[in-house]
C-alpha cells in the first residue's frame, strides 16, 4: 500500500463535513450499480415486468403480473446458474489458517499459538452459513464484504462476531476515477439503532448532539430502507419518513425504536495497517482516533467476483441478464406458437350453416367460424380451415443458441454432462483444472478477502487475551500445532506458561482452501495409484484420514492410531525446548501405522527446531514402537541371530563337530 495517504483535518465538525460529501457523492456515482443491484434481487425474486428504470434517482418499478394480470413467464436459467457457482464457492474451505514466517522456533510457537486461538474463536457452525450468504452475494452482485470483531460473551466466551456486508454499504476513500487502484480507505454507511451507539461510545454523550446527527423513529421489525437515508434526511428534528417511520422524540416507547445513520472510515498506513478511524452522524464526528504507535488492521475485507476495472467490480447477473431476459422472452413466444397449433384455428363453412353473429367468435373449445359464399359456378365446396400464422419453432432455435452464449459466459461450466462419463482419474482431474481455471479470480478474491478480516480478528483476540488471559481449548489435533504447549488432562493452552503471544506482523492470515476441489477426482487419483503399486494400503489409509475422504472402508483402528500418534507428537514436542510427557503402553493399536507418521514428523524442520533434549525423546519414542512391532529387541536383550550367534561353539573347541580330538597324557617310564 502507498504512503501517500490523504491527511484528514483535526477539526471535528471539518471532519465530518467531509465524510457526509464524500459518502454522498459516492451514492451519486453509484446510482446506476445500486440500482441494477435492486434490480437483480426483485428479478431472482420472481419480477419480470419494469415499468420504471431510472439510474439517475435510483427509481425502480418491479411488477410480478403483466398488463393482462396473469403471470409472466419465468426461465431459471440464470437462477441455476447463480446458484451452482455459489455453491461452487461456498464449498471452500474457509477456516483460517495461520502461515509461519520462516522457520525459527519462535516462528514455530507463534504460529501454533495463534492457530489455536483462530480454531476457538471462529468456530465451523458459525462460518457455515456465512458462507452460504457470502457466496450468493459475491456471485450474483460481484463485491461483496467480510467483517469480524471479537466478542467477550458471558456464556460462550471469547468468539468472532462475522458478518456479511452488502457491497452498497462500502465505498472506498477518495472517490476514483477510471484507476479503482489509487483507494487509499474504506467507508462503510450503515445504519444502527441508537441503544447500540450509546452502549459503545456512552449514553450522555450521544444524547447531547442528536440534534447534529442522522437519526429518525422506526418500529421495532420493520424493514429499513438503507438507500432512503441519504436521500430524504435532514439533520435534527426536521425528518419526516414514510408510513410509520418518522422523525421525533427519542423513542422509549416498548413498540418503537430510534435509528441513526453512521459512516466509518479507515485511513490505511504502511503495510495494510490502519492509520485513522472515523466515526461520523450527519455533523457530529462520534470517534476519532489515529493509530500511530499501535498495529490496527481493518476488520473489513472487500473481494470482487470479476474485475471490470471498477471498484465493486461485476457480477453473474451483469453477465447473464441480457441473455436471460431475451431467453425468457422467446420460450414464452415459442410456448405460444405452439398453444396456437393446438388450437382448431379458423373453419370456413358456406353462408346459412352457421349463425353469422358468431362470426370469429369461440363457439366451443376454441373453435371459430368464418362464413363464405361460394362460387355457384363450382359444383361442390367442402368447408377448410385457416391455421393461425406464426413464427413456428425459429424462437425455440434462437433460444438454445441464447442458452448456449449462457453457458459459455458462465465461468462454471457443466463440463462433465457435455463430455458424458468419465471413470479415469486423470480425465476427472482435467476436468475439475478446467473449472478451477475460471475460477481463480473469484477464488482469490475470496482469500484476500477472509485473510484481511481474519487479520483483525486474530489481533483483536490476542490484545484480549493481553487483558484477561484465559485458557483457550484445543478443538482440533494436527500436526500443524507443534510447538504449543497443550494441556493433555484439559486440552488446553495456558498463556501464563511458555505459550507466547504471536506478533501478527511475524504470521500471514489465509483460508484452508485457495481453490475448489473435486473430492470424485482426488479419490479417483488415490485409487490410481493405490493400483499402480505407487502407494501402499498404509499410505493409502494415512491420505484418506488426513483429507477426509470417504471410502466404504471400516477404518476405526487405523484412525484411532492415527490420533493417538498425532496427540503424542503434540504433547512430547511441547515448545520445542522442554519435551512434554506422555504414556505409552505396549497394547496399542497399529504400531506400524504410527510409525510412518512419527518418520514424517521427525524428518521434517520442525524436529531440526527442536532442541537436542526433545530429538532424544523423539528417538526414544520410535525405538519403542519399533519394539512393539518386534522388529527391534529391548535394550539389554540380544535379537535372536545375536542369540543363536553366542550359542554356537567357537572354531577349534571340543564341542564342534569336526575339531581336533583329544589324546590321552602318557606317564613317565
Amino acid at each position: 500500500m502507498a504512503l501517500d495517504t490523504i491527511k484528514l483535518p483535526k477539526n471535528k465538525q471539518a471532519l465530518a463535513r467531509i465524510i457526509d460529501e464524500h459518502a454522498e457523492r459516492e451514492q451519486s456515482r453509484l446510482s446506476y450499480r445500486r440500482t441494477v443491484w435492486l434490480l437483480a434481487w426483485h428479478y431472482l425474486s420472481g419480477a419480470r415486468r419494469f415499468d420504471v428504470f431510472d439510474p439517475y434517482t435510483g427509481a425502480l418499478s418491479p411488477h410480478y403480473l403483466d398488463e393482462d394480470g396473469n403471470m409472466e413467464f419465468q426461465s431459471q436459467e440464470m437462477l441455476s446458474a447463480i446458484d451452482r457457482v455459489s455453491a461452487r464457492l461456498a464449498s471452500l474451505d474457509l477456516r483460517p489458517k495461520v502461515i509461519r514466517q520462516g522457520f525459527s522456533l519462535d516462528s514455530v510457537r507463534e504460529r501454533s499459538v495463534g492457530q489455536i486461538v483462530m480454531d476457538h474463536v471462529v468456530s465451523s457452525d458459525q462460518l457455515d452459513p456465512i458462507k452460504t450468504q457470502f457466496a450468493h452475494i459475491f456471485t450474483s452482485l460481484g463485491c461483496c464484504g467480510i467483517a469480524g470483531h471479537i466478542v467477550d460473551a458471558k456464556t460462550i466466551g471469547l468468539t468472532a462476531d462475522l458478518e456479511v456486508i452488502h457491497p452498497r454499504e462500502l465505498f472506498p476513500f477518495p472517490s476514483l476515477g477510471q484507476d479503482y487502484t489509487k483507494a487509499r480507505g474504506l467507508m462503510r454507511q450503515r445504519t444502527v439503532p441508537l441503544a447500540f451507539l450509546e452502549e459503545r461510545f456512552g449514553k450522555k454523550k450521544i444524547r447531547a448532539n442528536l440534534n447534529e446527527m442522522e437519526w429518525w423513529s422506526a418500529s421495532i421489525g420493520e424493514a429499513i430502507n438503507p438507500d432512503s437515508g441519504a436521500e430524504e434526511s435532514i439533520r435534527g428534528k426536521e425528518i419526516d419518513y414514510w408510513t410509520d417511520t418518522k422523525q421525533g422524540s427519542v423513542s422509549g416507547e416498548e413498540d418503537g425504536m430510534s435509528i441513526v445513520k453512521i459512516r466509518e472510515l479507515w485511513t490505511y498506513g504502511a503495510g495494510d495497517t490502519v492509520d485513522r478511524y472515523v466515526v461520523t452522524s450527519g455533523d457530529y464526528t462520534i470517534y476519532d482516533e489515529e493509530f500511530e504507535d499501535l498495529e490496527v488492521y481493518c476488520p473489513i475485507g472487500v473481494a470482487r467476483f470479476i474485475e471490470n476495472g471498477t471498484w465493486h467490480g461485476a457480477g453473474l447477473f451483469d453477465l447473464l441478464f441480457s441473455l436471460s431476459r431475451e431467453l425468457e422472452r422467446l420460450l414464452k413466444s415459442l410456448f405460444n406458437n405452439i398453444r396456437d397449433m393446438d388450437r382448431y384455428g379458423v373453419l370456413v363453412m358456406p353462408q346459412g350453416q352457421y349463425n353469422d353473429r358468431a362470426m370469429l367468435r369461440d363457439v366451443g373449445k376454441g373453435l371459430r367460424v368464418l362464413p363464405f359464399e361460394p362460387d355457384p359456378v363450382v359444383e361442390s365446396f367442402r368447408p377448410f380451415s385457416i391455421q393461425p400464422h406464426n413464427s413456428g419453432d425459429i424462437p425455440g432455435k434462437t433460444a438454445a443458441f441464447a442458452k448456449d452464449l449462457m453457458e459459455r459466459i458462465n465461468p462454471v461450466q457443466d463440463l462433465i454432462r457435455e463430455k458424458g462419463r468419465v471413470d479415469s482419474a486423470v480425465g476427472l482431474s482435467f476436468l475439475d483444472e478446467q473449472i478451477n481455471r475460471a475460477m481463480t479470480n473469484p477464488s482469490r478474491g475470496i482469500e484476500q478477502a477472509f485473510g484481511t478480516c481474519y487479520r483483525s480478528v486474530l489481533a483483536g483476540a490476542l490484545r484480549n487475551l493481553m487483558d484477561n488471559p484465559t485458557p483457550i481449548p484445543v478443538n482440533t489435533l494436527t500436526l500443524d500445532l507443534a510447538g504449543a504447549v497443550i494441556d493433555p488432562e484439559k486440552s488446553q493452552i495456558q498463556f501464563q506458561g511458555k505459550n507466547p503471544m504471536p506478533s501478527i506482523k511475524n504470521v500471514s492470515m489465509t483460508i484452508r482452501e485457495t481453490s475448489p476441489r473435486s473430492m470424485v477426482a482426488r479419490k479417483a487419483e488415490a485409487m490410481e495409484m493405490l493400483k499402480a503399486g505407487t502407494a501402499d494400503p498404509d499410505t493409502f489409509k494415512l491420505l484418506v484420514l488426513k483429507e477426509g475422504l470417504d471410502f466404504a472402508l471400516w477404518m476405526e483402528e487405523e484412525q484411532a492410531a492415527y490420533e493417538l500418534i498425532v496427540r503424542n507428537c503434540l504433547i512430547l514436542y511441547g515448545d520445542g525446548t522442554d519435551p512434554g510427557q506422555i504414556v505409552m503402553t505396549p497394547h496399542m493399536s497399529r504400531p506400524d501405522f504410527q510409525l510412518r507418521v512419527l518418520n514424517a514428523f521427525m524428518s521434517g524442520p520442525l524436529m531440526a527446531a527442536g532442541t537436542p533434549e526433545v530429538q532424544n525423546e523423539f528417538i526414544k519414542l520410535r525405538g519403542f514402537l519399533m519394539e512393539t512391532m518386534g522388529a527391534s529387541m529391548p535394550e539389554g536383550v540380544p535379537s535372536p541371530l545375536e542369540a543363536a550367534m553366542m550359542q554356537q561353539p567357537q572354531e577349534g573347541s571340543p564341542d564342534m563337530p569336526g575339531g581336533p580330538i583329544p589324546f590321552p597324557q602318557q606317564g613317565a617310564g
